[in-house]
């Protein structure tokens, strides 16, 4: 198979109001086709595409990057092409890995179309060209992420706002980086103040708030389609306050006009690690305050946190167990004397009943559903396997058979042209005469002719028989060594939960769904490309 490789970067603002792939994207694209359709000997060969758009190339932790690596080690994909080598990435090491020892190594051709490069043309004064290459694609992310920083910093030395404005602002847009009071949504946000100065606790507050039906504040900017913000989390029908959102809103110092920088920072250009900054400037009257210096602080002294217990262990389903009524994550209870169990504190959170179960889940019930479910799972994934490598077998048996037909049918054919061959030259000395040639040529013509329909033939049942491979085959034989990882476990654990497990959905005590991660390929192992 040939891989096309697209990748384009975009800063993260504009990829929430993007619907479709940029031209950029589609350029590209263009670009790898028409070159593909000049190359003869890869033209007969399956292509698909894996697009990474808005994702940089600084590091190769990319979704398409990396199902495409999967797809080369199992020596699937035997071609990359790429625009050029700061597409496939711009980290000069991590890229003379995999052009210099991977690639190499699983016999992986790489072609740059706009560099002019063929790992299957290659030569040494083409390699030094393209590690310098290399080298200046990782400069020049490194000089471009340090001119962005410098930018960001300048701005935050200045308090402007260059994201999103913060819940109860909006941006000026007469004065860029600048915000305004948003008075809706400030109505919100002093009332929450005031009640915390009132001895209000967050949770009471949540609940009063849900009684109320005050919006939250992502169903807020979604129903003012407040630009940045339209797309943002809480898109459940049962979105509602708990105590850990009022809170978010009670200790944001933003609110008495006190401009914070940069809390947190990166710790290299690419990475996705943070770390949080040690001191961060505060700027006091940098815009409108929403409520004094005086109500802040009161309300810091007033209002009680509500901190959730440590857990004392890493329990199999943990962040998996959601409830099927409000949609929110069911709470882990760990006890000593009686059983751990699952329960959906929503209701009681927020004071806004929906149908959530009241009865608590014991851990081990959920565990053995899961764990039987699982192992079912796993059967019909053992067959589905069982069945493709079967077929598999029988296409390969019968592109052997093919091939030794279309041998025995070139050796024939051979043997023809060598034989009208002598005959010319048999008519050339004089040894048959032009009546005897005519009658000999005709029927060696006739003959070769018919070889040569037969191996195209031969040629059309080859092709429809190369492309009735199935391309979930890599994906089926992935899961298999998962599968015989655990196959002889006597319970759930936390790891095949990992691998295994997305989502766990209760109604009720006989009611769970359980989503696998992979749950569509069994049932589509048949699929053919």
């Amino acid at each position: 198979m040939v891989a096309f490789y697209i990748r384009l970067s975009c800063p993260d603002d504009d990829l929430e109001e993007r619907e479709q792939l940029s031209n950029s994207v589609e350029n590209q694209r263009r670009l790898l086709h028409e070159y593909f359709e000049e190359l003869p000997d890869l033209r007969a060969e399956d292509t698909e595409e894996f697009i990474d758009d808005g994702y940089s190339g600084t590091n190769f932790q990319r979704p398409a990057f990396q199902k495409m690596l999967s797809l080369i080690k199992k020596r699937v994909v035997t071609t990359v092409i790429v625009k050029d080598f700061s597409r496939f990435g711009r980290n000069y090491v991590e890229c003379a890995d995999y052009l210099e020892k991977l690639f190499p190594f699983l016999g992986t051709r790489f072609i740059s179309v706009s560099d002019n490069y063929d790992s299957g043309r290659r030569s040494e004064d083409r390699q030094i060209e393209v590690a310098m290459m290399n080298i200046v694609n990782a400069y020049y992310s490194q000089d471009l992420s340090r001119k962005v920083t410098s930018t960001f910093d300048s701005k935050r030395e200045n308090g402007e706002f260059f994201f999103c404005a913060p819940f109860g602002y909006v941006r000026d847009e007469n004065h860029p980086g600048k915000i305004l009071v948003d008075e809706d949504a400030a109505g919100i946000v002093r009332y929450i103040f005031s009640l915390a100065c009132d001895g209000m606790t967050t949770c009471e507050i949540a609940k009063l708030l849900n009684r109320e039906g005050v919006p939250t504040v992502s169903a807020y900017n979604r129903e003012h389609r407040i630009k940045g913000k339209a797309g943002s989390q809480g898109n459940s029908e049962f979105a509602a306050w708990t105590g850990t959102k009022v809170a978010s809103v009670l200790r944001n110092e933003v609110y008495t006009g006190t401009y914070i920088s940069q809390k947190r920072r990166r710790i290299s250009a690419g990475s996705k690690r943070t770390v949080p900054v040690s001191s961060p400037k505060k700027i006091p009257d940098n815009h409108p305050e929403i409520v004094s210096r005086e109500t802040f602080d009161k309300a810091q002294k007033t209002f009680r946190w509500q901190k959730k217990p440590a857990e004392s262990r890493r329990y199999p389903l943990k962040s998996k167990v959601f409830c099927g009524n409000c949609g929110y994550a069911m709470t882990y209870q760990e006890n000593v004397h009686d059983e751990c169990h699952y329960s959906c504190t929503h209701a009681t959170q927020t004071g806004n009943n929906v149908g959530c179960p009241d009865d608590r889940l014991p851990e081990e019930y959920l565990n053995e559903r899961v764990f039987i479910q699982l192992k079912s799972w796993m059967m019909l994934l053992e067959t589905a396997c069982g069945n493709a490598d079967e077929a598999e077998q029988k296409r390969m048996e019968g592109l052997h058979l093919l091939s030794e037909e279309a041998e025995k049918l070139q050796t024939e054919l051979g043997v023809l042209r060598s034989k009208k061959l002598e005959l010319y030259e048999s008519y050339s000395d004089g040894e048959i005469g032009r009546k005897d040639f005519i009658l000999q040529k005709e029927k060696l013509s006739a003959g070769i002719d018919s070889l040569r329909a037969e191996l195209d033939k031969l040629h059309e049942k080859e092709l429809r028989l190369r492309k009735t491979r199935n391309r979930r085959k890599p994906e089926l034989d992935c899961l298999m060594e998962n599968v015989r990882l655990f196959e002889n476990e006597p319970r759930l654990t936390r790891t095949m939960a990992e691998v295994f497990v997305e989502r766990v959905t209760v109604y009720d005590e006989w009611c769970i769904e359980i989503e696998w991660k992979w749950e569509e390929v069994p049932v589509d192992a048949d699929e053919k490309s």
